[in-house]
This record gives C-alpha cells, sequence and structure tokens, in this order.
C-alpha cells in the first residue's frame, strides 16, 4: 500500500469517527444504525465495512489512536514511580485534548466500555505482561481509576496540569504497585 493510499484509508477511518461522535451526540450507541453513520460520515458503505467489523471497532481504533498505539509500540513499561508519572502525563495530555470526546463516551452511557478498553489494553496491543502483579485484582483497580478520575478531571475542567494530576495519581497508589527500580 502506497503512503498515498495509507492517508486515503486513515482519512476515511477518521471520517467514521466524526461521525459516530455526531451520531453519539444524538443517541446511543445501540440505536445507531450504519446507514445513519455513513450518511454523517460521508462515505460509502463498502468504505465501512472495509475498515470497520462493528460501531465497538471504531471506538477502540479511535482510542487505540488517542494513545499513540496505531504507531509502532514503545518499549514496555517499567513500574517505577518516574516511568508511570512520564506515562501518565502523556495519557492525561492526549485525553485533554480529546475532552469533548472522551465525556460524550460517558454521556453516552459507555463508561463500562472505556473501563473494559483500558483493562484490556495490555492485551490487546500485544503488550507481553507490563504489569509486575501477580494479584488479579490490580489491573482492574488501575484501570477503573485511571479511567474515573481522568473522566472526573475532564469533567470538572481540567484544573490540575497534566503533571499535578499524574503526581495526585500516583499519590493515591500503594507501594505494591511499582517495582524496585535497583531489580531492573
Amino acid at each position: 500500500m502506497s503512503v498515498y493510499q495509507s492517508k486515503e484509508k486513515q482519512s476515511v477511518k477518521d471520517q467514521i469517527v466524526t461521525g459516530l461522535f455526531k451520531e453519539l451526540a444524538e443517541r446511543p450507541l445501540s440505536e445507531i444504525p450504519v446507514a445513519s453513520l455513513i450518511k454523517t460520515a460521508g462515505v460509502a458503505r463498502a468504505s465501512y465495512y472495509r475498515n470497520f467489523d462493528s460501531k465497538e471497532a471504531i471506538l477502540n481504533f479511535y482510542l487505540d489512536r488517542v494513545l499513540g498505539k496505531t504507531e509502532e509500540p514503545d518499549e514496555d513499561t517499567i513500574w517505577t514511580r518516574p516511568a508511570i508519572q512520564e506515562n501518565l502525563e502523556e495519557i492525561f495530555q492526549r485525553f485533554e485534548e480529546e475532552k469533548e470526546h472522551f465525556i460524550l463516551l460517558f454521556q453516552s452511557g459507555l463508561a463500562s466500555y472505556a473501563f473494559d478498553y483500558f483493562s484490556s489494553f495490555a492485551d490487546r496491543n500485544g503488550i507481553n505482561s507490563p504489569f509486575p502483579w501477580a494479584d488479579q485484582y490490580k489491573l482492574p483497580f488501575y484501570s477503573g481509576a485511571l479511567t474515573a478520575v481522568l473522566y472526573h478531571w475532564l469533567k470538572s475542567g481540567t484544573k490540575e496540569s497534566t503533571t499535578e494530576l499524574a503526581e495526585l495519581f500516583i499519590s493515591f497508589l500503594p507501594d505494591a504497585f511499582f517495582i524496585d527500580e535497583a531489580h531492573n
């Protein structure tokens, strides 16, 4: 595929994402027919099905794009406080730029979708066990807390900087979430 075709395909995907959010502002995801979505997005039915097999796949693509996971994968995360703070600052910055869309997900009754997305992020993106925990409840705790704090921060007007919010979030996490840098 040429670079031009790749950009063209990206543009169609972006049009579909934009169309989906326009539709979500009017009605719940379950009530959005594909015919209405493609009309709002301004794409052909074949373009829709060539790029996505469901409305949920559009949301996954959107969230992956916001988090930069449509790019080449970065190195695995090392679970130290400084490394996690840096990652969180980037996540908060990206979602601050997408504030209206992320809030709309929650207001559209898709909060559980956002929670599930963050909980399954590592598995979906082929990240090999970046979590240093054996406890099965730490990932849902972390994912849920991250999603809830992110939503509250965006909804309340992003009063704290991304750095301040990352520091605050990390301060809430118990030491058991982090590995000692000496073990790296």
